[in-house]
C-alpha cells in the first residue's frame, strides 16, 4: 500500500469511528430523553409545537422546543426563549443537536418542529429524533417542486409514524390517509388556530396531561413573533391583517375571511403580496389565487421578487393601475384612512419590518 492509499485508508476509517461515535452519542441522548414529539404538516406547526409544550409544561414536565417558524426559536423549561443560533445555512442536523442540548439539560420531554422540507432530509429528522409521537397538522400545497401535491406530501409524513407509536392529527383527511387519531375539537376558544390547539390538547393528554392542566397551560403559551395578527399603523387609520407567514393560498384564505368579522364592512380591500426569488412557484400560486377574483381587491401591492409569469398575470386581472409595487413596508401608512391591508406570501423582510411600524393589537 502506497502512501497515498494508506491516507485514504485512514481517513475513511476516521470518519467511520466519527460516525459510529456520534450514532452512540445520539441513541445515548435518545434514552435520557423519555418523550420525543415531532411536529410535522404544511401549516401550523409552529403554534401547534409551541401550544403542546406549553401543555407539557403546565403537567410538570420538564419541556424543551424549538421551533422554525418566522424565526428558530429554543424554548426552555420555564417557558422562556432564545434564538436558536445558526452558523450558516438551515441544517437538519440541528434537530441532532438539539437532541443532545436536550439530554444534556436533562429534559423529561420535547417537542420539535419539523424543518425538514425534501423527503430525504425530512427522513434524517425522523431517524435523528426517533420520536416517539409525531403530529401531522394538515397537508395543502406547498414545497411542490420537492413534497409534489399533498397526497405525495402525506406519504413523507407517513414514514416518520414511529414504530409501534401513534400519529395525531386535527384534520380528518389527514386522519383517513395515514390511520392517524384523529383529535376532538378544542372545548373553548383561545388565542389559538382550533385545528392547531385540538391537536396539541389531544397529544398532551396522551402523554398523560389532564385535560384542564393541558388547557391552562396552552392559554399561557407565548406566540411565534410572526403569527397570524391584526395590526394598526398608528395615527393613520389603515389595519394590516397580518398572515405573511401563511405560505399556501389555502390556509391564507382560511385566515383572511376568518379575521373579516373584526373589521369594518364596507373597507377598502388591498392585497399585498410578499414573495421570495427563490419561491417563484409560490408567487405563481398566489398570482393565480387572486387572479381568480379579481373584485375582491381594490389593489394589489407587490413587495419582493415576483415571478416574471406571476407580474404578468396579475397584471392582466388587475389593469387601471391597481397593481403597485411596495418599495418600504413605511409606505402602507400612505394608504387612505379605513383601509384594510391582507398581507400574506412571506415573512422574511417584510414582516420584521411591518411588525415594528405596527405592533400586534390582537390575534384573531
Amino acid at each position: 500500500m502506497n502512501a497515498l492509499d494508506l491516507a485514504a485508508a485512514l481517513a475513511a476509517g476516521g470518519y467511520l469511528a466519527f460516525l459510529l461515535g456520534e450514532a452512540w452519542l445520539l441513541r445515548r441522548a435518545r434514552l435520557r430523553v423519555p418523550i420525543v414529539v415531532h411536529v410535522n404538516g404544511t401549516r401550523g406547526k409552529t403554534e401547534t409545537t409551541r401550544l403542546l409544550a406549553a401543555a407539557l409544561r403546565a403537567g410538570g414536565l420538564r419541556t424543551l422546543a424549538k421551533t422554525t417558524g418566522t424565526e428558530p426559536r429554543l424554548i426552555l423549561a420555564d417557558g422562556g426563549e432564545r434564538p436558536w443560533r445558526r452558523w450558516g445555512a438551515a441544517n437538519v442536523r440541528e434537530q441532532r443537536d438539539f437532541l443532545l442540548l436536550a439530554a444534556r439539560m436533562r429534559a423529561e420531554a420535547v417537542v420539535v418542529e419539523c424543518m425538514a422540507v425534501s423527503p430525504d432530509a425530512q427522513r434524517a429528522s425522523t431517524a435523528f429524533l426517533a420520536p416517539s409521537l409525531l403530529i401531522v397538522t394538515n397537508a395543502r400545497p406547498d414545497h411542490l417542486d420537492e413534497l409534489g401535491s399533498p397526497e405525495e406530501a402525506l406519504a413523507v409524513f407517513a414514514e416518520g409514524i414511529p414504530a409501534g407509536g401513534a400519529a395525531i392529527t386535527a384534520d380528518p383527511a389527514v386522519a383517513a390517509a395515514l390511520g392517524a387519531v384523529l383529535a376532538g375539537p378544542c372545548p373553548e376558544p383561545g388565542p389559538w388556530h382550533p385545528e392547531n390547539a385540538a391537536a396539541a390538547l389531544a397529544a398532551a393528554v396522551r402523554l398523560g396531561v389532564p385535560r384542564g392542566t393541558a388547557l391552562a397551560g396552552m392559554r399561557g403559551h407565548a406566540p411565534d413573533p410572526g403569527a397570524f395578527a391584526l395590526r394598526r399603523i398608528p395615527g393613520t387609520g389603515v389595519t394590516v391583517v397580518d398572515a405573511l407567514s401563511a405560505n399556501d393560498t389555502v390556509s391564507t384564505d382560511l385566515l383572511f375571511r376568518g379575521a373579516e368579522a373584526l373589521l369594518p364592512a364596507g373597507a377598502a380591500r388591498v392585497l399585498l403580496l410578499a414573495n421570495r426569488a427563490d419561491r417563484p412557484d409560490r408567487a405563481l400560486a398566489y398570482a393565480r389565487w387572486a387572479a381568480a377574483d379579481p373584485g375582491r381587491w381594490d389593489a394589489v401591492l407587490l413587495a419582493g421578487a415576483p415571478a416574471p409569469g406571476a407580474r404578468r398575470l396579475l397584471a392582466r386581472a388587475f389593469a387601471g393601475g391597481r397593481l403597485r409595487r411596495l418599495e418600504d413596508v413605511r409606505d402602507l401608512a400612505l394608504e387612505p384612512a379605513g383601509t384594510v391591508v391582507y398581507a400574506t406570501g412571506n415573512w422574511r423582510r417584510i414582516g420584521p419590518a411591518l411588525a415594528a411600524l405596527a405592533p400586534r393589537e390582537e390575534r384573531p
